[in-house]
This record gives structure tokens, sequence and C-alpha cells, in this order.
């Protein structure tokens, strides 16, 4: 069975959860500054009374691809430390 109504308590508590879990985030980063006003943006639309399903899916769609790309660029990053560890390991001899 699938749902078709659009939970919006479940919406406000994640956009809250997810506005909290940015707080940990470097508060100088322009890239983790938008992916805050986005949220934001979010937790507004959802406070409205007759949030509008369409806009209000458009907004989290948003959101989410911010969120991929923030994940991918943290990937990328992890990986060219990784390989600057191994050169700086290697220039210590100690691989």
């Amino acid at each position: 069975m699938t749902q078709d109504t659009f939970d919006i308590h479940a919406a406000r508590r994640l956009a809250d959860e997810i506005s909290e879990n940015l707080t940990a985030l470097p508060k100088d980063s322009s890239k983790h500054a938008e992916l805050r006003a986005e949220v934001e943006e979010l937790k507004a639309m959802l406070k409205e009374a007759e949030a509008h399903n369409a806009a209000v899916e458009g907004k989290m769609r948003s959101v989410h691809a911010r969120f991929d790309r923030a994940a991918s660029e943290l990937q990328a990053d992890g990986i060219r430390v990784g390989a600057f560890l191994t050169q700086i390991g290697r220039m210590l001899g100690l691989d």
C-alpha cells in the first residue's frame, strides 16, 4: 500500500533535525552557509499553515541535491587527503 498523503509533521521534524545537525559544520564556509539557508527556507515553508505540497517537495528536492553535492565534495576531499597522507608517509619512510 502506498501512502498518498504528505506528512507535514514528519517533514517539520526532519527539517528541524537537519538544521540542528548543520550547527556542527564550520560557520565560515560559504557552501555550508548556502545549505543552512536552504534548510531555513524549507523550515519557513513548512511552518506555513497551508504549505503547498508541490512547493515543499521542490524545496526538499533542492535540499537533497545540496546534501548530495556536499557529500560528493567531502568524499573528494577525503580522497585528496588520503593521497596527501600517503605521499607524506612515503617522504617519511613510513610505507
